[in-house]
């Protein structure tokens, strides 16, 4: 990374500080509580331009790429928050960019930007196949010059509080992406909330009998997955910045507490107990944020090692946040439970980047060429 690059990424983190001081961990606490959706800070930062960071210049972006992107989401997670809806209306309009027709692109994309429509969800995970989207039960079937979609999602984010939705469904072809617009759909859309560990605003999604036109359609025909996947790289990478975000406020609020607690006659930063898990965790950090800007300059320059360095990336950066929860919660001892300290919410909403199995199936069997296990 260029002088020129860190100065412009510590200026972006200065005007997000900024923006962000009035949403401190108490309002995120609160949110987390209530199970919000924070509308304040979204708000702020349709506002302040950061939704169209990824979005270029001529769709009405800044174009200011993926390095930002991940500083955005980093910054709100250190400043306790959870930066999924950001991150979310950030990312996902990547599809829309690429593969997007120039109508949906000239509809959609500079509401988008300001956050005047919400563009957070990507509806492909099934109640059978899971993650598997080459076994969709999801179909779009052709009549006329238009589509009959009928489709089961399970665990979709922020599906309650979107206007657009990005749908994978199976037709003739192969997999095929529809965008809705739900305002105009939603008698033929059912949502159903279901509570998680963790505030991701996360539901089931029915889709009966739905008939839309062809201009609905995202991309060709039997084309959806190898859409999604040209986003992925960007995707893993922002992940990896949101856990390092989440990292990095337990760290600062261990540290404090390490420094300042005293028992026994002297603060319990002295005890080797809390030294080392802490210094662990932080070495993890460190080393995780690395693979994220390694990522990062690979996204930009076009290489095809992006895509694996991104997945090592987000692993590295899952495993780092989950350590850095075992290490507050040491240092904090049970103090941590509680729920002023928002040490146990950070802990709940790190668990999120977990699930990486087929991350290191990835690893093992695109970038270290291992046979395709059984």
């Amino acid at each position: 990374m260029s002088p020129e690059d860190r100065q412009r990424l510590s200026e972006v983190r200065a005007a997000l500080r900024a923006s962000l001081k009035p949403f401190g961990p108490d309002y995120w606490r609160d949110i987390d509580e209530k199970k919000l959706f924070p509308t304040a800070v979204f708000d702020v930062m349709g506002a302040a331009g950061w939704f169209g960071t990824l979005v270029p210049e001529e769709h009405g972006g800044a174009g200011a790429g993926p390095a930002v992107a991940s500083v955005v989401v980093d910054e709100i997670g250190r400043a306790g928050g959870d930066a999924t809806c950001i991150n979310a209306q950030m990312s996902i309009c990547g599809t829309l960019v690429r593969d997007g027709s120039p109508e949906q692109r000239k509809r959609w994309l500079p509401d988008v930007v300001t956050g005047a429509v919400r563009f957070l969800t990507v509806a492909a995970t099934e109640p059978d196949s899971g993650a598997d989207m080459t076994q969709l039960e999801s179909t779009a079937v052709r009549d006329g010059d238009g589509w009959i979609l009928d489709a089961r999602k399970v665990l979709i984010s922020l599906a309650e509080h979107t206007r657009l939705m990005i749908l994978l469904t199976r037709s003739e072809e192969g997999p095929t992406l529809f965008l809705l617009d739900l305002d105009e759909v939603r008698s033929r859309v059912e949502i159903r909330p279901v509570p998680l560990v963790t505030n991701r605003l996360t539901t089931m999604v029915f889709v009966d009998a739905l008939r839309v036109d062809d201009s609905a359609r995202l991309g060709p025909p039997g084309g959806g997955l190898a859409a999604l996947m040209k986003g992925f790289p960007v995707r893993r990478a922002l992940a990896a910045a949101e856990a390092l975000g989440h990292a990095r406020f337990m760290l600062d609020v261990s540290l404090a507490h390490a420094k300042t607690r005293v028992t026994f006659g002297r603060p319990i930063g002295r005890n080797q107990g809390v030294q080392y898990p802490l210094a662990q965790a932080y070495a993890r950090i460190e080393a995780a944020d690395l693979m994220r800007w390694d990522a990062l300059d690979l996204i930009d320059a076009g290489d095809p090692g992006a895509s694996g360095r991104s997945a090592l990336a987000k692993l590295l950066a899952s495993e780092a946040a989950w350590e850095m929860a075992r290490a507050a919660l040491t240092t904090f001892g049970g103090w941590g439970l509680a729920a002023e300290y928002h040490v146990e919410r950070k802990l709940r909403e790190s668990t999120v980047y977990l699930f990486n199995n087929l991350l290191w199936s990835y690893v093992a069997e695109r970038v270290l060429e291992l046979p395709k296990a059984q």
